[in-house]
């Protein structure tokens, strides 16, 4: 008789949620399971696998705190042929839900302290045990902290050797990565479970970030990335791809993931759009009306606000002739769709304003006038669309679309598209405003793949850090490249073709720019083989970036800029 398989982790122990009095622990398997535990303390590295299961048995052990966890089943992950799996673990047709199940236990934990730590899950007679990690509780006020800045992995081909050279080299230069800053789009399509878990490109995303990955790069090696958020909690911010477009009707996850639809048009999450597996993959802060979506917390010395700021992606396929479109894109609808708004793609719309008067906003002016904000020593604001960007996403601008009815000249319907004002961007126009006058020390914001950063008159940092080695261009004079444009009777100035619509010129990096084939200093990285990476470092209160170019043998990380943040 054959013997059933040994049950095995899906992931590794990750952390999440840092809070005066406990730590979050969270890790997920393909079972249920009998029970689920965390063991803490310096001895469990050495625990051997009766001593293990007699802990989880007894839950006690000298010298040794067992936590039980609580189990709960993600509800929206599936696979679809589209799915990088083997055709044995994937529908031959349609879309499957795949059973994946998330344990997580609080881990009291003192602010400062140190100590380490294994989870146990326990199916019958059979236990699948983590390898031993490091875990501390709350930074500190006062206490030096280094915090990676990353975002815009989508399981491209780079992410896993960006992360493993910047964990190298952040360790080195820095010191151990304390936490981790993540402004969106961790996947591609949020509710296919492979994508986080198990791709067989080898980047998905928890084996990148857990140094469990096997990428090959653009430089023909592999690369596993690195063992980080085993230690480091990680604070993300949802990007267009971590919101996963109407399930209704679709037989496919990349056909429902690209048909997003506004709720006040379809209602309910199926019909729609939905943030669930996010919700239920991660445990960030909740602080007020955004649940999930928007939070602010105090991370050491730093106050970070995490904003919910990003839309859905269209092409920008405009098409002036009504009778010629034969596609939704962000400027217009198909001719066949005019009478049918359930079909209609309703431009780039916006999955929550941030406009004067909605409730983030209003929650974000709030914020950034409370004790905690103001006390602050460093104050960090996260968002996946930035108010300012070389990049070509920046357009349109970040505002709702604005409809026009086109009609013939018996009145009748022939064609709908979409204006985007240039003065109505609600980032420029209502968001920067207050980030300005709170006196904010640094916007961090992804989505455009590249690297690129602005200083205001005032003083606020904004840094779009995007580039993991899988750039979408920058657009300005010295690059030669414009963005696409939609022609009359589109106005021309709504989508400015080179440039940073915000109006701030980027800061060319200031210790070793990369360089134009003129010998002209670049003020972005836009390069597929340059791997960018960045750290804030609370001791010195600099942000630091490098790059590593991977054609050169040996690879080494250079780094070519560094700015400091106000101290308050």
């Amino acid at each position: 008789m054959a013997t059933a398989p040994r049950p095995a982790l899906l992931t590794d122990p990750f952390v999440q949620r840092p809070e005066p009095d406990f730590t979050e622990v969270a890790w997920f398997t393909e079972f249920a399971g009998d029970s689920h535990h965390v063991l803490i303390g310096d001895s469990v590295d050495g625990m051997s696998e009766t001593a293990l299961a007699e802990a989880v048995s007894r839950g006690v052990w000298p010298e040794v705190r067992v936590v039980a966890a609580q189990t709960v089943r993600l509800t929206r992950v599936a696979e679809d042929p589209d799915s990088r799996l083997p055709a044995d673990r994937k529908p031959a047709t349609g879309i499957a839900g795949r059973e994946v199940y998330r344990h997580h236990a609080a881990i009291p934990l003192r602010p400062g302290a140190r100590e380490r730590y294994r989870v146990v899950s326990t199916l019958g007679d059979a236990r699948a045990v983590s390898a031993p990690f490091p875990i501390r509780g709350p930074l500190r006020a006062g206490e030096a902290a280094v915090v990676m800045l990353t975002s815009d992995h989508q399981l491209l081909p780079n992410v896993a050797a960006n992360i493993e050279f910047a964990a190298r080299t952040i360790t080195e230069q820095l010191g151990p990565i304390d936490a981790v800053f993540m402004p969106g789009d961790l996947v591609n399509v949020p509710d296919r479970a492979s994508e986080w878990f198990d791709d067989q490109r080898g980047s998905a995303f928890f084996p990148v970030m857990q140094g469990c990955a096997a990428a090959v790069a653009s430089d023909g090696n592999s690369y596993r990335g690195a063992p980080i958020i085993q230690s480091a909690p990680l604070y993300p911010a949802i990007g267009n791809h971590e919101v996963q477009g109407r399930r209704a009707g679709h037989t496919s996850l990349d056909d429902s993931f690209n048909d997003a639809v506004p709720r006040a048009v379809a209602g309910p999450a199926d019909h729609s759009f939905s943030v669930t597996t996010y919700e239920e993959i991660f445990s960030p802060p909740r602080s007020g009306p955004g649940g999930k979506r928007y939070y602010a917390t105090t991370v050491g010395d730093i106050r970070l606000i995490a904003l919910f700021a990003t839309r859905v992606w269209r092409p920008d396929r405009a098409d002036p002739d009504p009778e010629t479109r034969t596609a939704n894109t962000r400027f217009q609808e198909r001719r066949d769709h005019l009478t049918e708004p359930s079909r209609q793609g309703h431009g780039a719309f916006i999955f929550e304003s941030l406009g004067v008067g909605s409730p983030q906003y209003d929650w974000l002016r709030r914020e950034l006038a409370s004790p905690a904000f103001r006390a602050a020593k460093y104050t960090v604001v996260m968002l996946h669309e930035g108010p300012h960007s070389l990049g070509e996403n920046v357009v349109p601008a970040f505002t709702p679309p604005r409809r026009v009815e086109e009609r013939d000249d018996h009145g009748e319907l022939v064609g709908i598209r979409y204006d985007y004002p240039a003065a109505e961007n609600m980032l420029l126009r209502d968001v920067a405003p207050l980030l300005e006058s709170a006196g904010v020390d640094l916007v961090y914001s992804g989505h455009n793949h590249l690297w690129n950063r602005f200083t205001s008159p005032a003083g606020v940092h904004y840094l779009e850090a995007s580039n993991t080695g899988n750039s979408f261009g920058a657009f300005l004079d010295i690059s030669g490249r414009s963005r696409p444009a939609p022609p009359a009777p589109w106005r021309a100035e709504d989508t400015p073709v080179q440039g940073n619509p915000g109006g701030l010129a980027p800061v060319v990096p200031t210790i070793a720019p990369v360089r134009d084939d003129r010998g002209r200093p670049l003020p972005y990285i836009a390069d597929d083989n340059l791997v960018v990476f960045q750290a804030l470092h609370t001791g010195t209160g600099t942000v630091t970036s490098w790059y590593v170019d991977m054609n050169e043998t040996p690879t080494t990380a250079v780094k070519f800029d560094e700015f400091p943040l106000r101290r308050h």
